[in-house]
């Protein structure tokens, strides 16, 4: 899918190289098995420190083993309840810690770079509300959690000087509609993969002992979903699906990972008449499943950028998801994997998996996955934050 020019909403300054400053990476937990969120500022901050730059952590919880990093750690005490008493904290210390650019991940509203690694909370709602019935609509709204990230996002917003970052086109247009950003704002840097650590290589380790500890036989075809969330990451749909599949006879196999209260979905595979085929499992290592899954399978109703989805088309699988997916504007419908229109839509779903039995498409559809993974690196996704950051310490001296 085509995409409009970085430039033409928030043109460079300088877009020189930068010297070496104080950097400070603001979220709430430093632990990288936590989620998507926590796993790239893990990434990034190692990546920053490798070119040259200081780097601050700023943070209530760390994973442990940070001795000897490199990095500064700034530890905030324990950590509130409430997101905005947590995003006040973290104002509070700012001004002592002597940093030259602050890059908030979307914790607080006190920083030069506001990141949302979540995207719009208007556009999250929003698509929520398409898979949740009418009946329980009024009580969504009313939870507290949204009603803080509406307020912790108003004030980011208000904040005329703080450069927000989308990482899709998907998500700027949700900025620029529902939250009137004006372009000058805005700066579209997608997210980026690790193209070296996520390989079709891996599949020479781990494939066959991980199909084996699965029960998963060579001629199975293994469809993978790695999530937190099952319910935005519409676990139901796959299951669905899959389980058109599975009744038709078809030797497929699914797998489940990461997810959180998974209770509902196994009810949902037995009623389905699929629990045989269907695996569960919790936070584990990504690298070893992608290797000994076939297909990656992400129906999203919400996903700014998705680093599974690039993830696995890196380790060279065929991707499906859907227009919901800022990483979909990467793919070519039908080349490098599927984007569904419609995320309820689990009959299509299961006409694409269906398509994906076939070794000679798999193959086909996760060769230009790799290509399309190559041209969209985390390397070149840093590159265009350190000439960020340029652009912002030049604009406070500039006339």
């Amino acid at each position: 899918m085509a995409t409009r020019s970085q430039g033409s909403y928030f043109p460079s300054l300088v877009n020189k190289k930068l010297k070496r400053v104080k950097i400070g990476l603001l979220l709430e937990q430093f632990e990288p098995s936590r989620g998507g969120l926590e796993h790239w500022t893990w990434q990034y901050a190692h990546a920053l420190r490798a070119r040259g730059q200081e780097v601050h952590v700023v943070a209530f919880t760390f994973a442990k083993g940070l001795e000897g990093s490199g990095l500064v750690l700034h530890p905030m005490g324990e950590r509130p309840r409430s997101r905005l008493e947590r995003a006040e904290v973290i104002a509070a210390h700012l001004p002592s810690l002597g940093l030259d650019l602050t890059h908030d991940m979307g914790i607080g509203w006190q920083a030069d770079i506001i990141h949302p690694h979540g995207g719009s909370t208007r556009a999250l709602w929003e698509h929520n509300l398409l898979r949740i019935p009418r009946w329980r609509q009024i009580r969504f709204w009313r939870e507290r959690r949204y009603r803080e990230l509406a307020e912790l996002e108003r004030r980011q917003h208000t904040r005329s000087e703080a450069v927000v970052v989308a990482v899709s086109e998907m998500v700027r247009r949700h900025f620029e509609t529902w939250h009137h950003l004006p372009p000058a704002r805005l700066r579209v840097i997608p997210n980026g993969v690790d193209v070296a650590h996520f390989t079709p290589t891996h599949r020479q380790r781990w494939r066959a002992g991980e199909r084996a500890k699965l029960g998963v036989k060579e001629e199975e075809v293994l469809y993978l979903m790695l999530a937190h969330n099952l319910l935005l990451k519409n676990a139901e749909a796959f299951l669905r699906a899959a389980a058109c599949l599975v009744r038709s006879g078809a030797p497929a196999r699914v797998l489940i990972a990461g997810g959180k209260k998974t209770e509902s979905f196994v009810r949902l595979s037995k009623q389905l008449g699929m629990a045989a085929a269907v695996t569960f499992t919790g936070v584990v290592e990504p690298i070893p499943l992608y290797a000994a899954a076939d297909v990656f399978v992400h129906p999203t109703w919400y996903d700014p950028c998705s680093l599974v989805t690039l993830e696995a088309a890196a380790s060279g699988l065929p991707v499906i998801t859907t227009r919901y997916n800022g990483a979909a504007e990467f793919m070519t419908d039908g080349e490098d994997g599927y984007v569904l229109d419609d995320p309820a839509d689990f009959v299509t779903l299961a006409a694409r998996m269906e398509e994906l039995l076939e070794p000679a498409r798999r193959q086909a559809m996760g060769t230009a996955g790799r290509s399309m993974a190559e041209r969209h690196t985390f390397a070149q996704q840093t590159t265009q934050f350190l000439e960020l950051y340029a652009d912002v310490i030049a604009a406070r001296s500039a006339p």
